[in-house]
């Protein structure tokens, strides 16, 4: 029996990810955005409701605590059977997560952004919205480990054109860079001969049904960061 390969998160290289060259149109997958946000309104639910235990799956759950303000933002909930408290969160890649704007963040969730902008426009830093990113894409795993709808999360993505430059043939070092002033093509740069190229030229040189990947950047952990 052959299992199908889980669903691939997609590029559009005619999209700009930033406002350099011109506006970053709005791309939102509002089928995804509905879904996700229905998520949310589920696991960050006030009800008093008891749900079953994160621990031991028993059902003999009682509310411990109300939700008030300051604290606790979400009901407290306690397991009979082993005497644990719990959240709804608890025991999910959400746990511990403060989010600001959650609409706008699940809003800006599908769409190909990069960081920074997003965290402008939610105000907050950008390696909080990158924190919330990963542990959203554990957790939409969760739920669906199908990958369908993790490989509608684009916000961040960091690609390169899997393609060797056509002027010096080397691979692994071309990206993107822009767009060309005459017509709004698409430019890539290559890093091993500083050599530009024009997207349209790229394609027109291939063998008929050549598809375009990406590969998507993976940044090791800075070293000015605090362990």
């Amino acid at each position: 029996m052959t299992i199908a390969a889980p669903p691939k998160r997609t590029f559009d290289p005619m999209l700009p990810r930033t406002g350099h060259y011109r506006p970053i149109p709005e791309t939102e997958d509002k089928a995804f955005s509905v879904w996700l946000q229905g998520q949310f309104d589920e696991i960050l639910s006030l009800s008093e409701a008891p749900p079953r235990c994160p621990h031991c799956e028993s059902g003999q759950t009682v509310l411990a605590t109300r939700a008030a303000h300051p604290k606790p933002v979400l009901p407290v909930f306690r397991c009979i059977a082993c005497d644990v408290h719990f959240r709804r969160t608890t025991g999910t890649p959400l746990s511990g997560l403060k989010f600001r704007k959650l609409s706008l963040f699940i809003c800006l969730l599908s769409q190909q952004r990069p960081v920074t902008e997003a965290a402008e426009a939610i105000g907050v830093k950008a390696v909080t919205v990158k924190r919330w990113i990963e542990r959203t894409r554990e957790w939409i795993l969760q739920l669906d480990p199908t990958g369908h709808w993790d490989a509608k999360v684009r916000l961040g993505m960091e690609i390169r054109p899997d393609i060797p430059c056509p002027n010096c043939g080397e691979t692994d070092h071309m990206h993107y860079r822009g767009f060309a002033s005459d017509d709004g093509d698409r430019l890539f740069r290559c890093n091993a001969c500083g050599q530009f190229a024009r997207l349209s030229n790229v394609l027109r040189d291939q063998e008929p049904g050549f598809v375009l990947e990406h590969r998507v950047i993976a940044r090791p952990p800075s070293s000015r960061r605090k362990r």
